[in-house]
């Protein structure tokens, strides 16, 4: 068993093309024994966003804090905290932040 707390985990900004005032926490992955998923806790500050992208892995998200929009394919939904996201294999998507705090969320994808 690993345990941690977010406070112990190291932040780092997100700097692929595309992204703005977005911050990302590696809670669980290979390193720690996660052999199959990574937990990870995004943090997107007021006027910030992700970058609009696909890949091959899913994506399992839960909202935490905040306010945004999400777009994913054809579609944009506003979202808020007890909110859950699944995301396709290959779906285009992007997190904007339209709310005047941070939005805070739980995002998995496959361990690398």
């Amino acid at each position: 068993m690993f345990v941690t707390s977010v406070g112990n985990v190291r932040k780092y900004e997100v700097k692929e093309k595309g992204a703005h005032g977005v911050e990302v926490k590696y809670l669980l992955h290979k390193g720690v024994g996660a052999k199959h998923l990574q937990l990870r806790l995004f943090t997107i500050h007021v006027g910030g966003y992700t970058p609009l992208e696909k890949h091959a892995h899913e994506h399992e998200v839960f909202i935490l804090r905040g306010k945004a929009m999400v777009r994913g394919g054809n579609n944009t939904v506003e979202v808020e905290p007890g909110h859950a996201i699944f995301i396709e294999s290959n779906e285009e998507h992007q997190f904007k932040n339209i709310g005047n705090e941070p939005v805070e969320f739980l995002c998995t994808k496959q361990t690398a």
